[in-house]
C-alpha cells in the first residue's frame, strides 16, 4: 500500500483530485471531511470558526497529527496493508501528518500552488459553507493554516503543481503526474 499525499493553500484547487481519483478508481479519503465531519458530530454549524476551532481542537486532544490517526485507522479497517495500492490522502496540512503516515505507509507528496487572489475568488464561487467572502477571514483562515505548518509539507512536497490558469490544462497536467506517481515513471 502506497500513499499519494495532496497538500495546498484552502482554494488552491485540491479538490480537484477527486475527479482523477473517479476516473482511475483509486481510494480516497479527504482529511478536511474528517474536520467537517466532526464539527457536525458536535452539533455546530460549518462555519470557519466553527471547522477551524473543530481542528484546532483536535490537535489539542490527539496531537498535532491528529487528523492523521483516524485516517490510518480508516486504512488499516478498508483496505489491504499488503496490497500494492495507492490511496491518496487529500488535505495534509502538517509535517506531522507527514511523518505518522509514513510510520504506516510509503507517502509522495504533491502540492498545488494557486497565488492568494486566485484561491480568494475561488472560495468566494464555490460558497462552501466553511469558505468565507471576507478578505480577512480568508487571510486569518491562512494564517491558521500555516501555524498548522501546511508551508512547511508544501515546502518539502515531492511534486508542485501550480494552478492558476485554465482548469482544463491545469487537471490534465494533475492527471499525466498522478499517473507517473502510480506507474512510477518520472513526471512531466
Amino acid at each position: 500500500m502506497k500513499l499519494i499525499g495532496i497538500t495546498g493553500m484552502p482554494g488552491s484547487g485540491k479538490n480537484a483530485i477527486f475527479e482523477i481519483a473517479k476516473k482511475h478508481n483509486i481510494p480516497i479519503i479527504s482529511m478536511g471531511d474528517i474536520v467537517r465531519h466532526e464539527t457536525k458530530k458536535k452539533g455546530l454549524e460549518l462555519n470557519p470558526t466553527n471547522v477551524g476551532n473543530t481542528a484546532i481542537g483536535l490537535r489539542e486532544k490527539y496531537g498535532n497529527e491528529a487528523i492523521a490517526v483516524p485516517c490510518i485507522e480508516y486504512i488499516k479497517e478498508q483496505y489491504n496493508k499488503n496490497s500494492n495500492d495507492f490511496i491518496i490522502i487529500e488535505g495534509i496540512r502538517s509535517l506531522y501528518e507527514v511523518e505518522y503516515f509514513k510510520k504506516f505507509y510509503d507517502l509522495i507528496i504533491v502540492s498545488i500552488h494557486s497565488s492568494p487572489k486566485t484561491r480568494f475568488k475561488r472560495l468566494i464561487s464555490r460558497n462552501r459553507e466553511d469558505d468565507t467572502a471576507e478578505w480577512d477571514k480568508f487571510i486569518e483562515r491562512d494564517y491558521r493554516e500555516l501555524d498548522f505548518s501546511i508551508g512547511k509539507v508544501i515546502a518539502m512536497s515531492d511534486y508542485v503543481i501550480i494552478n492558476e490558469g485554465n482548469y482544463e490544462d491545469y487537471l490534465i497536467n494533475l492527471d499525466k503526474l498522478i499517473m507517473s506517481i502510480i506507474n512510477n515513471k518520472n513526471p512531466i
